[in-house]
């Protein structure tokens, strides 16, 4: 019995699992995806009347200089009328998100894992990931969203891997490596002001890193470092960012910033370690990170820092991420960017949790549980799984969308108003309501009013001078503040 199920074997089934019902929603969901109101015609609508670079010119100096971000909506499906590429974008992320977090674990861990435990943790990893977003549409069926942080955070953890895997050389001067590292940190930094700030932080902790412990700076990574001001710059000077920070006058307002950053870090940051799988998955991980810090492993030296030394960057990048949208428009972190700050928790605290089992094994303490998986740690995990999956608000809203037909009615619904709008010989076309919102899929709807934005670039995008609703959507008055 004990050859045929082993806490390893169980640990591979466990992952697997819960993995496989994570997956399987957001999966069948894409098939009923669809462009969002919210923002994708309006892009591509300007796209097509003025045409791709000048419509992307009209948002960097109107809105925001985040200039890949603009480049992404702005020749998105919608401009191509390619509308069943929002059914394979949603698969296309959450296969590279997976491809992601393995390519960093296998640059970290290929002498020391077998190819099963990289794809396991790479599994893991994934998993809890999609648990911890605080919003399932805004990172991967909401296409503007995708564009701003979802493709960032994926580019996030290649560069990680890119850059292990350019220190084996010691980061000699190769046009291939600093021609994927550009790109992605082009791409990264033109996301977003949030992923400017990660790969900002990753590439000044690198180069610091180099100086402290090796003595060195390469040419390469100060190539790269002045290739990464250049796109800061472009994304920080653009006209539009006065105007989208003009908003609220709390912008910009450190003292304001600094306080309310602090309460929010109190009540936001705990809820993670409790209400996600984030702990359960860490006891898994303990195993994994004493193999990372095996004397034969290459990588270990990323560890050898003093665990003090990996918390106090780690906490301020996560406050400093957390702070930015309460300087730069005086409210809150939206959800989006929240999904940003939890990729850098997840990986900066596995880092962390790495850093202190290297400090406990140089102490030489033998703990059985650091070294291999153990039937009672690996049963607590499995309880606390079932537990925290099952009260995961994004999980159950899915499949709930899914099991009572209203994704499919969504779907449906909206293929019929695309028919109307093709079809309709009247200049003003009158639209019903959606009979039902599945909200793991649609963040708004069309107005009765029709000279709201929405209203006018659907009708725009259909060469139609006006459209409107006959009653007010759900989903509109869900997302009206009261």
């Amino acid at each position: 019995m004990n050859q045929l199920v082993t806490p390893n074997k169980f640990v591979f089934l466990l992952i697997i699992g819960f993995f496989l019902l994570a997956a399987f929603p957001l999966i069948a969901l894409s098939f009923y995806n669809q462009p969002s109101l919210v923002d994708d015609f309006c892009f591509a609508d300007t796209a097509r009347k003025f045409g791709v670079w000048q419509a992307q010119q009209f948002y960097y100096d109107g809105w925001t200089g985040r200039y890949f971000h603009n480049l992404m909506v702005h020749t998105g499906p919608l401009v191509w009328e390619w509308y069943n590429a929002y059914t394979v974008f949603p698969i296309l992320l959450l296969l590279l998100l997976w491809l992601g977090f393995y390519y960093v674990l296998r640059q970290l861990a290929q002498l020391v894992l077998t190819q099963t435990e990289l794809v396991i943790s790479a599994t893991a990893a994934t998993f809890l990931f999609i648990s911890q977003l605080v919003s399932l549409p805004e990172f991967f069926f909401w296409y503007p969203g995708l564009a701003c942080y979802s493709v960032s955070c994926v580019c996030f953890l290649f560069l990680v891997g890119v850059l292990v895997a350019h220190d084996r050389i010691q980061f000699r001067l190769s046009a291939a490596f600093l021609l994927v590292e550009s790109l992605l940190v082009a791409v990264i930094i033109g996301s977003s002001e949030t992923s400017m700030i990660m790969a900002m932080a990753l590439l000044g902790t690198v180069l610091f890193g180099l100086l402290i412990y090796r003595r060195k700076l390469p040419v390469s990574l100060l190539i790269l470092f002045a290739i990464a001001c250049i796109c800061c710059f472009y994304l920080i000077k653009a006209p539009g960012n006065a105007v989208r920070m003009g908003g609220n006058k709390q912008s910009q307002d450190i003292l304001f910033s600094l306080t309310a950053t602090f309460r929010y870090c109190l009540i936001y940051f705990p809820k993670q370690f409790i209400q996600t799988p984030l702990v359960p998955i860490s006891l898994l991980f303990l195993p994994i990170a004493y193999r990372l810090t095996d004397p034969h492993n290459p990588s270990r030296r990323y560890f050898d820092i003093h665990p003090l030394l990996a918390v106090g960057p780690y906490v301020g990048l996560l406050f400093v991420l957390t702070m930015l949208h309460f300087w730069a428009v005086g409210v809150q972190p939206v959800p989006r960017l929240l999904n940003s700050v939890n990729l850098i928790l997840t990986v900066g605290w596995f880092y962390n949790l790495t850093v202190w089992v290297r400090a406990v094994r140089q102490t030489g303490s033998g703990f059985s549980f650091l070294t291999h998986y153990q039937w009672i740690v690996v049963g607590a995990v499995a309880v606390a799984l079932v537990f925290v999956t099952y009260r995961n608000p994004n999980l159950r809203l899915a499949y709930n969308d899914l099991r009572s037909g209203k994704a499919r009615e969504y779907h449906d619904a909206v293929d019929k108003r695309y028919a109307l709008m093709a079809s309709s010989p009247s200049d003003v076309v009158e639209l019903g309501p959606l009979p039902a919102n599945p909200y793991s899929l649609v963040l708004g709807d069309l107005n009765v009013d029709s000279g709201s934005l929405w209203n006018r670039c659907w009708a725009s995008y259909y060469h139609k001078k006006g459209v409107r609703l006959t009653a007010p959507s759900e989903v509109e008055l869900r997302n009206t503040p009261h």
